[in-house]
């Protein structure tokens, strides 16, 4: 028995919870004023591995995926994170967190665009 009816509820499932884990772990470790990058990075790839695997995409390609995905991640992290620092003046930790939860949304939807196979007739 498969846990949601479709692809696309799992897909959903899948991305909503790491982006919450992203955001509740981005929280605690901005809270204890430490970098959460590294723990983030690994969640991404974890991300990017139950996303591949749950589409059974290749490993190869899957690894490709994930290393893009992490440097993205990095790069329109740092960028988000300025630009909603902006709009949040004066809260770094809720920009950051916003922009963290943004960001892992947008790049597990990227990826299930990617990895999701195509419907055979």
């Amino acid at each position: 028995m498969k846990l949601f009816s479709t692809p696309l509820r799992t897909a959903h499932f899948v991305i909503h919870s790491f982006a919450v884990a992203h955001a509740v772990t981005a929280a605690v470790i901005i809270a204890r004023h430490a970098d959460p990058g590294i723990i983030l990075t690994i969640f991404t790839i974890a991300m990017v591995v139950v996303l591949s695997r749950l589409n059974d995409y290749p490993l190869d390609v899957t690894t490709a995926i994930a290393l893009i995905c992490c440097l993205a991640g990095f790069y329109l992290g740092t960028i988000g994170a300025e630009w909603m620092e902006i709009l949040f003046s004066g809260s770094a930790m809720v920009s950051q967190i916003l922009t963290t939860v943004l960001i892992t949304e947008l790049l597990g939807w990227l990826t299930y665009l990617i990895v999701r196979r195509t419907q055979r007739k």
